[in-house]
């Protein structure tokens, strides 16, 4: 709940455009463009403009249908879904020529709203966005594409995906293995890089406060970011309050919680 609740914030935030464009035009040899890969699906919003022999441009902007069509002047309904940019535009190309409606037709096709195939990355990363699918991608990739994890953020990335009320948590450490066993992402899926967790060290230390931390942390590792503890402090006498429980005299190699209090007491003489 809490992360819908968040993906909801951040979708009003974003905006339904994406932060990339794809651009194919075929007359002649076409020209390969950024996010030529992808694949066109229902409610996609593209521009197609056809240009005849000594003819003004026609430009046409619309939404791909359900059935995966779109309707343009002289040919009426056309097949869209699952074509790229490019191919879009050589398919359109060849059917104004067979046609008879133009001996040299050109036409250019520009994906102006990402809307079917793509993936939300928003959160503690670089550059959140919506960001489409133009070829198969690793959760590590989709980050990577969204700047990375800041440094504010936590160690690790949060998996929505449509269908599923499950929210898979996945280290960023295990974001750069074999790609076979990679998570790979699907349309639709969502992805959040949250706020780092902290904890609170007090008492007898040498820089008490609120301390950022990282899976797997010890209280020996948060205690040293915290300076360790003063002359008159003992490391062998360490509260953890940690919701309702209270850890006394807790052992310096296990693990911390996010929200964890630490009380470091006065050594006995």
């Amino acid at each position: 709940m809490r992360f819908r609740a968040l993906f909801a914030a951040a979708a009003l935030t974003l905006g339904a455009n994406a932060p990339l464009q794809a651009s194919a035009q075929i007359s002649g040899v076409g020209q390969m463009q950024p996010g030529d890969g992808y694949r066109l699906g229902a409610n996609d919003e593209v521009e197609v403009t056809i240009y005849g022999s000594g003819q003004q441009g026609q430009v046409v902007r619309t939404r791909i249908k359900e059935d995966g069509t779109i309707t343009l002047p002289f040919l009426g309904p056309v097949q869209a879904r699952d074509r790229t940019a490019r191919e879009l535009a050589e398919q359109i190309t060849n059917e104004l020529r067979s046609g008879g409606y133009f001996t040299r037709p050109s036409v250019n096709v520009d994906v102006t709203q990402y809307v079917s195939n793509v993936v939300t990355v928003f959160g503690q990363v670089g550059t959140p966005g919506i960001y489409p699918l133009d070829r198969p991608l690793t959760v590590g990739m989709v980050v990577a594409r969204a700047g990375g994890g800041r440094s504010d953020g936590a160690d690790y990335v949060i998996l929505h995906r449509r269908g599923d009320p499950t929210e898979h948590q996945i280290a960023f450490a295990d974001l750069t293995g074999d790609w076979s066993t990679a998570t790979m992402v699907k349309p639709g899926d969502t992805l959040y890089v949250p706020v780092a967790p902290t904890v609170f060290v007090y008492g007898q230390v040498n820089a008490p406060g609120a301390l950022t931390i990282r899976s797997g942390m010890t209280l020996r590792q948060v205690l040293a970011r915290a300076g360790g503890p003063t002359l008159a402090g003992s490391q062998n006498n360490i509260t953890i309050y940690r919701g309702d429980q209270k850890v006394k005299k807790a052992e310096l190699d296990s693990p911390v919680q996010p929200n964890d209090t630490i009380y470091i007491h006065e050594r006995f003489l």
